[in-house]
């Protein structure tokens, strides 16, 4: 910062001795040839002055520009941090909204030079002001006039660049939405995940054209506005060069008037053009200030972004021991911006170390309801309780420790084989034995075991060794992170949709007897898997339809063995008869 300073400092004089060394250079020069002078050897120093002069300069902006790259880099890895801090640390709800995306994909990227701009742009403009201040200094010894002139003359192009900075901001803002979808048409030809359904399908020309039409419709409006700008500066440079030549004028009439030397006027001439310049700067510097701060304004805003009515987790209480177990009570849960409620007074409980099926067609809100229980999603109306303690009263960390999931898209992290484990507790992240035993009861230790670096061994197609595994072992591996935590409570959120009826069955089978002892809930919208849980809650559209044990529902005759019986129909020997 202090060098920055300094070195605006330095190159804000640079330029007016730069002028005073190049008006007696020429001097000099000339009374050698009209053989007025023999000042050879002052002609010398001259040139030396000058080029040590340049050299300076150029030694200063390229120590200016690294100490700022630099600086940048500190910035933006404080930013980066301050954005994930924020991101990591709002509610869940809060990624369902557009608008947060769109400010999120506003402020991400070069954060760091975006940040550090307002500085640059005002050391710049006190450098610019020193050397306008030199620059009509001179002028003002030589003819008043020239000072007016070249004053005048930049009034326009500072009102017209800030009008311009503005629009350009406005714009940016305005065309987020379309970027945030021409960036995701691009990532789907470009990225692995989607590469093969893009060939199946041959979707790419269609992605193509997608992505072409909001990339074309926001290049045509910021060449729309550029069109504008430069059309607006033509007419500057037109003001610009008028004055220069009314200041060309005036130098011509001195010239004749009194005795101006060739050097004097080679110097008038580059001091009102510095002069113009300096102003230009400033003004240009001044728009972009001004876009600067509105960035800042709207990092910022976003550090500070809060959607009213949205409860954020602020209790303090523990995490009970659960001796009474769970209570959902008359739940209901309405997304932000939603018109309906997608749970509507949900109520059933669950005894500790009981095993409760969530079953329920697909939409039916089973997923939406471990997110209320989990604490992701505040519940628009009813309660939660652990043990007789509201949920909203608990200690967020607390909470999170003693329910872990495995949701149905969970994570497939192109990380270690460790990280892959311990991220249920990333704390324990160092503790073998405890990584060794979850791998062993989740079966992932089998094929572990044959990896070449084991346990450290890195996961997917990103790293040149990385190993990618079946979906059967990641589910493996997703089993072992709920082992690893080690939780008072453990959710399978539909983890097997994509296995076949018998691999999913089996998988259900695995995750009972890893959870023995433990409060455990399962969701599944095939049936078969249900009978492994000692009761079971239906759902359908966002109510508690039936609940009960399997042969009690079944014995109801309603909507869980209308399912249960067309899926048996339909799978036959994997559910094998209805009782």
């Amino acid at each position: 910062m202090l060098f920055s300073l300094l070195a605006s400092v330095v190159m804000g004089t640079l330029p007016i001795a730069a002028l005073s060394v190049t008006k007696h250079l020429i001097d000099t020069v000339t009374d050698l040839v009209l053989k007025r002078s023999e000042q050879f050897s002052m002609a010398l120093w001259l040139l030396l002055a000058q080029f040590l002069i340049v050299l300076l300069s150029s030694t200063v902006q390229k120590a200016q520009e690294y100490f700022n790259r630099k600086m940048e880099f500190r910035l933006d890895h404080v930013l980066q941090q301050q954005i994930m801090q924020k991101t990591s640390s709002v509610p869940y709800s809060y990624f369902d909204l557009p608008e947060f995306q769109d400010h999120l994909d506003r402020v991400n990227g070069g954060m760091g030079g975006r940040f550090l701009q307002p500085l640059k742009n005002v050391l710049e403009i006190g450098k610019s002001a020193l050397v306008l201040l030199s620059f009509l200094g001179f002028l003002f010894t030589v003819h008043w006039s020239l000072v007016v002139i070249s004053t005048v003359a930049s009034i326009p192009i500072f009102f017209i660049q800030s009008g311009f900075g503005k629009r350009s901001f406005q714009l940016s803002v305005a065309q987020t939405k379309t970027t945030r979808e021409a960036h995701y048409f691009s990532h789907l030809l470009k990225s692995r995940p989607a590469a093969g359904e893009v060939r199946l399908f041959r979707l790419a020309p269609h992605l193509m054209r997608r992505w072409s039409q909001k990339f074309l419709k926001n290049a045509a409006e910021q060449l729309s506005l550029q069109k504008k700008q430069q059309t607006a500066y033509v007419g500057l440079d037109g003001i610009t060069a008028l004055f220069y030549t009314l200041a060309a004028g005036v130098m011509v009439w001195l010239m004749r008037t009194s005795t101006v030397t060739v050097g004097d006027f080679v110097a008038i001439g580059q001091a009102v053009q510095g002069t113009q310049g300096s102003i230009n700067s400033i003004s240009q510097q001044m728009a972009r200030l001004y876009e600067s701060g509105l960035f800042i304004r709207d990092y910022f805003s976003l550090l500070h972004y809060e959607v009213p009515g949205v409860r954020q987790m602020k209790g303090t209480e523990p995490f009970p021991a659960l001796v009474q177990g769970i209570s959902v009570e008359n739940v209901s849960y309405r997304y932000l911006q939603g018109r309906r409620d997608v749970l509507q007074n949900v109520s059933f409980t669950i005894r500790p170390g009981e095993k409760l099926a969530l079953v329920g067609e697909n939409g039916s809100g089973k997923t939406t309801l471990v997110k209320c229980l989990m604490g992701l999603y505040p519940v628009t109306d009813g309660q939660i309780c652990f043990d007789g303690v509201n949920l909203d009263g608990i200690e967020e960390g607390a909470l999170r420790k003693e329910i872990n999931v495995i949701f149905q898209d969970f994570i497939r992290y192109q990380l270690s084989v460790r990280e892959n484990i311990a991220c249920s507790e990333i704390e324990r992240y160092g503790d073998d034995e405890r990584l060794a035993e979850a791998a062993e009861k989740s079966g992932a230790a089998q094929f572990v075991g044959r990896m070449a670096q084991g346990y450290d061994t890195y996961l997917g197609r990103m790293y040149r060794d990385g190993e990618d595994l079946s979906g059967g072992q990641w589910q493996k591996i997703a089993l072992a992170r709920a082992v690893f935590a080690d939780a008072q409570v453990v959710i399978l959120d539909e983890p097997t949709a994509a296995l076949d009826p018998q691999a999913e069955r089996e998988v259900f089978a695995q995750f009972e007897r890893l959870t023995a002892g433990k409060t455990a809930i399962f969701i599944s919208h095939r049936m078969a898997a249900a009978r492994l849980a000692d009761r079971i809650v239906v759902l359908k559209d966002g109510r508690v339809a039936e609940q009960g044990t399997h042969a009690e529902l079944i014995a109801l005759g309603g909507e869980y063995r209308r399912m249960y019986e067309m899926q048996a129909e339909w799978y036959g020997v994997e559910t094998g008869g209805a009782v």
